[in-house]
């Protein structure tokens, strides 16, 4: 593996470029990254990388005094400069101490970093492949340790005599004055995991634990923090946190308020999205700590219910196993039964219990995207919009609602009026009138929105072109496809995509 040191003095920089490629499957690791000169010439020193990607204004030692003293250290490595519009006359200067090229910021896209790289390493690529360092492996295997003892930290399965073993392994204290366990849910996690692949997926969880421990690492007085994800795919992690000194409980629970008050805070800012942390009670041993985590894991559920911010875990409300309205859920109006599920905490079964009594008449295609909702507004807003569907439909003719099915099966083909039409039974004049009766729009118009519709949830889950998108949801006329966009939607397909 080829070392990669990043340099800038921007967080968000930083943090884009390790999660803009897989690094690893084009051969290089992130060995490490810093936001002034002087921090990088240190990890360089250390780690002798291959590349070097610097920006050029950064504090203590910018990117140009960086260069200088890697030249006059005759430390090798390619480098790769990160300019600005307004930095010329700084690259000029660059290029005369032979940096291998620059990149405007504007420009950094995962194409030109991977045609840098196939230009300026590609020789060495095809050559002997470096070997892992002693280092490199030693972090790979406390890697592992860490991943394992996670695992069964979350589990429960850790003995009390085994603990103190497997968190040194890990790299964990063995002693402390008081530890506390926090769960981190990111609210809002469902609609942004539908938009990424598997590997947009692991580059946000590396990003994201790389900010909790970057947070950590710059917190006075001294605090010991590590995160770990719990469900990648629900959007959970873990935190541990280790007070090596001596203080009151009370003083560690104010100082864990401020923690997690921050992280909410960088969590908003990088990443757009809402965190609902719930902390342990501060603990004096691991033991008590597993033990903890276990009870504020078992309240999983009722984070449901809560709004993003800060909880204990006696905060949390208490959850009910059976709701005594599910028998009369079928007939209660839509408002009533809304104000009885946002002030009755219910599991999430006895919620589907309560479902699965509501849309019991054929309707249970409404379920999973209610059943699957992240949290209480969301749910009911949702429920709001499926039992109003559900009215709707029982209004309209029944020809029309077959016709809808029909609509809703199979978009995608190239169907006419007349044979939907000739589907339901129903002469085609008669049926254009009644349809338009119905819906309050016309079959080709209704047609059109529907495959809009479509398109717009593709354009959100896939990275595939524009056009075989619209091909695939029922569009070949691409010019006229991109009017019609741009007429329902007020945007081009690309703005669409581009601004989620």
């Amino acid at each position: 593996m080829y070392k990669v040191i990043i340099a800038d003095d921007d967080f968000l920089v930083r943090t884009y470029l390790k999660q803009m490629i897989d690094w690893k499957a084009n051969g290089f690791t992130i060995a490490g990254d810093a936001k002034n000169g002087k921090e990088a010439l240190r990890l360089i020193e250390q780690e002798r990388p291959a590349l070097i990607i610097t920006g050029i204004c950064m504090p203590v030692l910018d990117g140009i005094g960086l260069i200088r003293e890697l030249r006059a250290r005759k430390l090798p490595g390619h480098i790769l400069v990160l300019s600005g519009h307004d930095d010329f006359a700084y690259v000029h200067e660059a290029m005369k101490l032979g940096i291998d090229d620059y990149l405007l910021k504007d420009d950094l896209t995962p194409e030109n970093i991977l045609h840098f790289l196939q230009e300026h390493l590609q020789g060495e690529e095809e050559g002997q492949e470096l070997p892992v360092s002693q280092e490199e492996l030693a972090a790979i295997g406390k890697a592992k340790l860490q991943e394992d003892f996670f695992a069964a930290f979350c589990q429960g399965s850790l003995t009390e005599a085994e603990l103190p073993l497997a968190a040194k392994r890990a790299g964990l204290p063995e002693a402390f004055s008081f530890a506390a366990a926090c769960q981190l849910t990111l609210r809002g996690w469902q609609v942004r995991r539908k938009q990424f692949t598997d590997e947009d997926l692991a580059s946000f969880q590396q990003a994201f634990h790389e900010m909790c421990q970057t947070f950590l690492a710059h917190q006075q007085p001294e605090v010991f923090g590590q995160s770990f994800p719990v469900q990648a795919e629900a959007g959970r992690w873990g935190l541990l946190l280790f007070f090596p000194h001596a203080v009151s409980q009370a003083a560690i629970l104010q100082r864990l308020q401020a923690l997690c008050q921050k992280l909410s805070v960088l969590t908003k800012r990088y990443f757009d999205l809402p965190l609902v942390l719930v902390l342990s009670a501060p603990q004096a041993n691991l033991f008590a700590l597993q033990e903890a985590w276990q009870v504020m894991a078992a309240c999983a559920e009722a984070l449901f219910y809560v709004e993003p911010g800060i909880y204990r875990v006696e905060d949390l409300p208490a959850l009910q196993q059976t709701a005594s309205f599910v028998a009369d859920a079928a007939d209660l109006p839509a408002e009533a039964l809304c104000e009885q599920l946002a002030k009755t905490p219910l599991t999430r079964q006895a919620r589907i219990a309560v479902l699965r009594q509501r849309f019991a008449d054929g309707d249970a295609a409404k379920l999973p995207v209610l059943a699957d909702a992240e949290a209480l507004p969301d749910f009911l807003t949702a429920l709001r919009a499926a039992m109003e569907a559900v009215q709707s439909a029982r209004q309209l003719h029944p020809s029309v609602r077959q016709a809808l099915a029909i609509l809703e099966a199979r978009y995608r083909e190239n169907l006419t009026q007349a044979e939907v039409a000739a589907a339901v039974h129903l002469n085609p004049a008669y049926f254009s009138t009644l349809f338009k009766k119905n819906m309050g729009k016309g079959f080709r118009e209704y047609l059109a929105e529907l495959r809009i519709t479509a398109v717009k949830k593709h354009l959100r889950s896939s990275t595939e072109r524009i056009k075989d998108i619209a091909a695939a949801e029922g569009f070949d006329d691409y010019p006229y496809f991109c009017r019609l966009f741009k007429s329902l939607v007020g945007q081009t397909p690309q703005e669409y995509r581009a601004k989620p």
